[in-house]
């Protein structure tokens, strides 16, 4: 072993888990080892981090009872280190506790006087190779989008490989076909290499991942419906949803399996704040973490990211690594009234509804959403918003309502001048914007993910330290 070597607080390699006549081995046979303390005869102790969790092998102090020895094996026909230590981990006990039987390869981390062994779970191997072979890091498929998050995303660098995005049509649709109008707008802000105009629950999974595949695709960015999750619709009609079939609350099952058959390192998903505590998320990030993702989560409020709007969005970033990943730091909600800046100008242009049966229905029921001269913010727009229904958002001045069209609506929910959706009626631009993202908030979110993804490309290329994130 050469003496003058620096050596780094810590070192990590894989290896792969071998058999034996008993069952399964692992051997531990590397130069960093007398590095870290791990020299000829030393006492050691291997202990389980948990069950499917791994083992910690350390150096034994003098209370421990069940110690172990640092082995050595000597070959004669070597010159370079000739005489060569290793940990020799045969108890089936342990090994079945700590390393699932389905794990082929297992991660090391050497620091001073320890060694941690976790289970690399095949699916991570990949995405781990994945990642690492990416030419283009910054790459997206891109789930559920009729374009304002896919615009978040390239205006930050992101290539938009694929997208799948139909519309369902509703009953109140009649007879139109608008399954196309949500793609046709994507389209009109976006260049996509790929366009799936399919149902997410009917897509063939095999399909998409040899697009992901082929492009070597590193983010999925996906925002489900969130019709079945939001308090905005009534329990009675989400159990008539339930009944017809035509409920959306499956769609994390649509997701996951296309989670599962194209095996993204990261996932970014966007959604109500209810389905943070719905059935359908447990399983959704319980199944993403036994496929070996770190998890993050937020609910985030577009005030306190400098937005305009209270509107709020549960945020899930699911990473295959856990190399430094923070949400956007939060700042101090605006506290002055937007109606000079904001609300004054387009008056002008605004329709006057007063009139609308609807619009009187929801101010003395309490329903209507209101901008007035003291408003320090906009209620958040819904999907109904052009329908003009009881929780619309209106403009109040001296008693009359005035409608806000799609120009204004953009200007609150902060999404640029350049996004365009000519490509679609008036009424389904307005549903498009009405049930899109805060663009700056998810902006900010956008970053965030994509300063992670490039430590750790960063790290894939030796640049730096990197940890995985491991299988429960």
């Amino acid at each position: 072993m050469v003496q003058n070597i620096n050596i780094p607080n810590t070192v990590t390699k894989q290896l792969a888990i071998q058999s034996c006549q008993a069952g399964r081995k692992l051997t531990v046979s590397t130069n960093w080892l007398p590095l870290f303390g791990f020299t000829k005869d030393a006492e050691v102790v291997e202990e389980l981090i948990g069950e499917g969790k791994g083992i910690v092998v350390r150096l034994a102090n003098p209370s421990d009872t069940k110690k172990k020895k640092v082995y050595t094996r000597t070959y004669t026909s070597r010159r370079n280190n000739p005489l060569e230590t290793q940990l020799d981990i045969r108890s089936q006990t342990l090994l079945d506790r700590a390393i699932p039987a389905s794990t082929k390869r297992v991660h090391i981390t050497f620091s001073y006087g320890k060694v941690t062994i976790r289970p690399i779970s095949e699916r991570q191997a990949k995405r781990i190779e994945l990642a690492k072979s990416a030419g283009d890091l910054l790459s997206a498929f891109v789930a559920c989008s009729s374009g304002v998050d896919a615009t978040s995303l390239y205006s930050e660098g992101f290539r938009i490989d694929a997208a799948l995005e139909w519309r369902p049509n509703e009953k109140r649709d009649k007879d139109r076909d608008l399954t196309e109008t949500g793609a046709l707008n994507l389209i009109s802000n976006v260049p996509v290499k790929h366009l799936i105009n399919e149902d997410i629950g009917e897509v063939n999974v095999e399909s998409v991942a040899k697009l992901v595949s082929n492009s070597k695709t590193s983010l999925l960015s996906i925002s489900l419906q969130c019709d079945d999750f939001t308090n905005v619709k009534s329990k009675s009609l989400k159990e008539k949803a339930l009944e017809d079939l035509s409920t959306s609350s499956d769609m994390a099952y649509d997701a996951l399996k296309i989670i599962e058959a194209s095996n993204f390192p990261y996932i970014l998903l966007e959604q109500v704040p209810g389905f943070m505590s719905s059935e359908a998320y447990a399983i959704m990030e319980t199944k993403l973490r036994k496929w070996g993702y770190s998890v993050h989560k937020n609910i985030m409020d577009s005030r306190d990211y400098g937005g305009l709007t209270s509107r709020k969005r549960f945020y899930m970033f699911a990473t295959s690594f856990e190399t430094d990943f923070a949400w956007p730091e939060t700042v101090q909600r605006n506290e002055s009234s937007i109606w000079e800046e904001y609300i004054l100008s387009s008056l002008p242009r605004l329709r006057d509804v007063t009139h609308s049966e609807s619009i009187q229905d929801g101010a003395a029921c309490g329903r209507l959403r209101v901008i007035n001269k003291d408003s320090v913010c906009s209620p958040t727009f819904l999907k109904s918003q052009d329908r003009m229904a009881k929780d619309s958002v209106v403009v109040e001045l001296e008693g009359r309502y005035y409608f806000p069209d799609i120009e204004l609506m953009k200007t609150l929910m902060e999404i640029p001048t350049s996004f365009s959706t000519e490509a679609v009626s008036l009424s389904q631009g307005c549903e498009i914007i009405g049930q899109s993202v805060d663009f700056a908030m998810h902006t900010q979110i956008v970053q965030s993910v994509k300063h992670h993804v490039e430590l750790v490309k960063a790290s894939l290329c030796g640049k730096k330290q990197l940890s995985l994130s491991f299988s429960a």
